[in-house]
C-alpha cells in the first residue's frame, strides 16, 4: 500500500504533469484500493482552497467526492496511535502538523510515502519516495 502526501493526492487527480515519471509508474501499477491519503489531507485541500492557493474547477465538496469516494482511494483516519506517534517522530522532525501526521501515518501503517517534499524524503526514519 501506498500513502499519497497532499500534494501528489492533488496533483494525480488534477495535475498530473507535475508527478514525477516515478511516481505516476507507482500510482498506476498500485491497485485503488491500495492507494491511501492520511485523513490530515482532506483537511489541507479544504484550506488551499479557502485560502485560494489552489483552484478546482467544480465545487471543492464534489471534487473530493470524485477523488476519494469514486476513486476507490482509501482514508487513513488520525487515530490515538497515528497522533501519539506524530508527537514523538524520532530525530527532530520539522515543525508542521500536517507533515507529522502523514509522515507518522505512513510509520504506524508501514507505508511508502510519494511526496516531492524534500524535508520529508531526507527524513531517515519514513520511506518516501519521489
Amino acid at each position: 500500500m501506498i500513502l499519497l502526501d497532499t500534494h501528489t493526492w492533488i496533483w494525480s487527480h488534477s495535475a498530473t504533469k507535475l508527478l514525477s515519471d516515478n511516481v505516476k509508474i507507482l500510482i498506476k501499477q498500485t491497485q485503488t484500493d491500495q492507494r491511501a491519503i492520511a485523513s490530515i489531507s482532506i483537511w489541507e485541500f479544504a484550506v488551499m482552497v479557502a485560502k485560494g492557493r489552489i483552484n478546482v474547477k467544480i465545487d471543492p465538496k464534489r471534487w473530493l467526492n470524485n477523488a476519494i469516494g469514486k476513486s476507490g482511494l482509501q482514508v487513513i483516519e488520525l487515530t490515538p496511535e497515528i497522533a501519539m506517534e506524530s508527537c514523538n517522530l524520532p530525530g527532530g522532525f520539522h515543525k508542521d502538523p500536517a507533515d507529522q501526521i502523514i509522515v507518522a501515518t505512513a510509520r504506524t501503517h508501514d507505508l511508502t510515502l510519494l511526496t516531492k517534499d524534500k524535508k520529508i524524503i531526507e527524513y531517515p526514519h519514513v520511506k518516501a519516495i519521489w
